[in-house]
């Protein structure tokens, strides 16, 4: 019998003895999670352990980990690759993408017979044959996914399609009116995040000034009731150098035109400059931060202060170093930006901090003797001198419930949306979607957009058209009936 291969494994050639060692590597590091009954008690710094180890990101780390604990379930294919190294870590992450969609559905039963599938898949029929691609891979998987469950294998393609109408161009918004005319009327507003932000704090200000509710405000700046006269209070750096550019935080530096226009804004006073040099040592006796302050420590920080963690320092929470209720004051220097995820394990003392005032430099101390520097990268940085009951930590066996949760309500929801583009019945669609976001503890981000209501008569009749063009239906208001015309 002819020798049977992947073009991954042909032997002699050194691009793929190469292409073997780095699958090594990956299962050399990765292999203990794909063992039955393993326990990670705290997965977040299991992952900065391996992610500082091995100078790789956070994110691959727990890739790594979540993609070959799907292995733990699948007997057949774990064996082959302990012998094999036959899958790389993007290939073993399709895998546990795909099969999460089961969540629940994932009987002992059926996970044997997408392992059993899998083993095959991965079995060469031919010398130098292609090994499957991860995207290959995905959608023989949704196909068979599909037949245990339809609703768990929603079309790929309007998915995209869905989140693309969502993500409007930077810097625009769109708004609509709505139902004028039945008395069930609306205005939707959609826009980027910098700009809806921008009329919130707008909307914000106005209603503070008038003392009115955010309702109150919106309907009287629209109909016109209120002309409103606040002035916004934008925090921004000016560096001393002559001639230099604004750096607005969240927006990013002005260029010439840019600088020319601010300065008109601050000349004609639409908006009052607060000098976050002034922010550095600005100090309160109060917990929360003023919003000079706060200004001032995101445009230091740049993201989050963990090692390797890129979450934006405007989503972040501000930390007091030192505890305000233990004497901390409420200042830049005792002040630094850290996600919601990093927080919670700074607040149970499960990694703690120190901070070189001189550098920017934080320190993280870990409980295993090991610290890891993270060093400070907002845009003020070329400006800058010279054991408890944890609370918020995850398993790796919580994680893992988390992410099947995540896959299974999405497919969920975007089958619930192409079912409403088949029948436009929207009540039912929003409902289930309802019924899912209750169920799993999120929100559906791409709900669909009511079309005018389409009644059960109204799509037979039109099917009836289509069928035969020279017949439609029409209501007859004295019998209360729908009856056959034909042209």
């Amino acid at each position: 019998m002819a020798e049977r291969y992947f073009a991954t494994e042909r032997e002699g050639d050194p691009l793929s003895a190469a292409g073997q060692a780095m699958r090594d590597i990956e299962y050399e590091i990765f292999s203990r999670y794909a063992e039955p009954g393993v326990v990670v008690e705290d997965f977040e710094l299991e992952c900065q352990r391996i992610a500082s180890a091995v100078g790789r990101s956070v994110t691959w780390a727990e890739n790594g980990i979540l993609g070959y604990s799907v292995l733990a379930d699948l007997p057949r294919l774990r064996a082959m690759q302990e012998t094999t190294r036959r899958l790389d870590l993007t290939r073993i992450c399709a895998i546990e993408s795909a099969l999460n969609r089961l969540n629940e559905l994932a009987t002992p039963e059926t996970l044997a017979e997408f392992d059993n599938f899998l083993v095959k898949v991965f079995t060469p029929r031919a010398a130098g044959v292609e090994l499957p691609s991860p995207t290959s891979l995905k959608r023989r998987l949704r196909d068979r996914i599909k037949q245990i469950d339809s609703k768990l294998a929603p079309d790929s393609k309007k998915i995209k399609d869905r989140k693309k109408a969502k993500d409007e161009p930077f810097g625009t918004c769109q708004t609509m009116f709505y139902g004028q005319d039945d008395g069930d009327a609306g205005l939707s507003i959609s826009g980027d995040a910098a700009t809806i932000g921008l009329m919130d704090r707008y909307v914000a200000a106005v209603a503070k000034e008038y003392k009115l509710t955010q309702d109150e405000t919106i309907q009287q700046l629209l109909t016109g009731q209120l002309n409103a006269d606040v002035q916004l209070v934008l925090y921004a750096f000016a560096p001393k150098t002559p001639g230099s550019g604004y750096y607005v935080p969240g927006f990013g530096w002005t260029g010439a035109e840019g600088s020319e226009a601010f300065d008109a804004l601050v000349e004609n006073g639409a908006v009052k400059v607060v000098d976050l040099d002034d922010a550095e040592h600005v100090s309160t006796d109060a917990y929360v931060p003023t919003e000079a302050m706060k200004a001032y420590v995101q445009a230091r920080d740049g993201s989050c202060r963990w090692p390797g963690c890129n979450v934006e320092a405007e989503r972040c929470q501000l930390d007091h170093r030192i505890p305000h209720g233990d004497g901390g004051e409420t200042t830049a220097s005792n002040l630094f930006c850290l996600c919601q995820r990093h927080h919670n394990i700074k607040t149970d003392r499960r990694a703690v901090y120190l901070v070189d005032h001189m550098s920017g430099d934080v320190v993280w101390l870990f409980a295993d003797g090991t610290y890891q520097v993270a060093e400070p990268d907002g845009f003020l940085v070329d400006y800058l001198e010279g054991e408890g009951n944890p609370r918020w930590k995850s398993t790796l066996e919580q994680r893992r419930a988390r992410r099947k949760d995540n896959a299974e309500f999405y497919a969920r929801c975007h089958s619930a949306v192409e079912q409403y583009e088949k029948d436009y019945d929207w009540d039912e669609c929003m409902a289930t979607i309802k019924t899912l976001e209750d169920k799993f503890g999120r929100t559906f981000e791409y709900p669909p957009e009511k079309m005018l209501d389409i009644t059960p008569e109204i799509l037979a009749s039109y099917r009836r058209h289509l069928e035969e063009p020279d017949v439609y239906e029409e209501f007859d208001p004295e019998t209360q009936e729908w009856v056959t015309c034909k042209i």
